[in-house]
């Protein structure tokens, strides 16, 4: 088996990347317990979307049939194979290398060979964004979605349909199986921040397989109709109008 090593990146900001290191660890659990409080949050969104459905039923079709066709691709012996592996391996390290890019963190290639992809390992202890960044960022859904400007948009919300089937089935397996980085972020963190920014990130890519940025904008919109209301009502109990 052939091994190599090579440097992806070697950029000359050491001090500022263990600067940002230090404060992006000190966000950890205040976004985990977020991520989690947030849950109702997204639940209501997503009634409202599934509300909106009937306003879109074309492309709401649509993404129902990528749906089905990733769920019948699932049951063939193409999804068992190492080269799905790979695939789930490679969007699992590209993600991270971008982050580790944007973060101004030196990232290196690890050793491969013929039946593994790839393995992108960065100078020091990297921080939990850069850990978990696979686990909520549909990199490949992303990917085919810019492929699929290309084509009418009904098409669109098949594909997207589709990648983000992929998407939350490659987090699951990877949850399930357990990964390096999976054991570093710790079981108590991954279920609060994982499942919940999931399910959000799942709402957003079909608010716009229905109705494009516009979709999402009423998605995020309606996230934070809650928190609106729960303000409107603590306001009104500190400050009540005068009669």
């Amino acid at each position: 088996m052939a091994k190599y090593s090579h440097e992806l990146t070697t950029l000359a900001f050491p001090m500022i990347s263990k600067r940002i290191v230090r404060l992006v660890e000190l966000t950890k659990w205040p976004v985990a317990l977020f991520a989690l409080l947030t849950i109702p949050f997204t639940f209501y969104a997503w009634g409202k979307l599934f509300y909106q459905v009937q306003s879109y039923p074309g492309y709401s079709l649509m993404f129902a049939i990528g749906v089905g066709l990733f769920v019948i691709l699932a049951r063939t012996t193409l999804a068992q194979s190492s080269f799905a592996s790979r695939i789930v391996e490679l969007e699992r390290d590209v993600t991270q290398t971008i982050l580790a890019f944007a973060m101004l963190h030196a990232a290196k290639g690890g050793s491969t060979n013929q039946s593994q992809g790839s393995r992108v390992r960065w100078l020091g202890r990297g921080n939990w964004i850069m850990l978990a960044a696979p686990y909520v960022v549909p990199t490949a859904t992303i990917a085919l979605w810019l492929v699929s400007l290309l084509l009418f948009q009904p098409l669109r919300s098949v594909v997207l349909g589709f990648g983000i089937s992929y998407h939350l089935t490659a987090v699951v397996i990877q949850c399930r199986t357990g990964t390096s980085a999976i054991r570093r972020l710790g079981r108590k963190f991954c279920w609060m921040f994982i499942p919940s920014t999931n399910f959000f990130v799942a709402g957003m890519a079909a608010a716009y397989a229905l109705n494009g940025f516009g979709g999402m904008g009423d998605f995020s919109y309606d996230w934070t109709d809650p928190l609106r209301m729960l303000f409107t009502w603590l306001w009104a109990i500190l400050f009540p109008p005068n009669v």
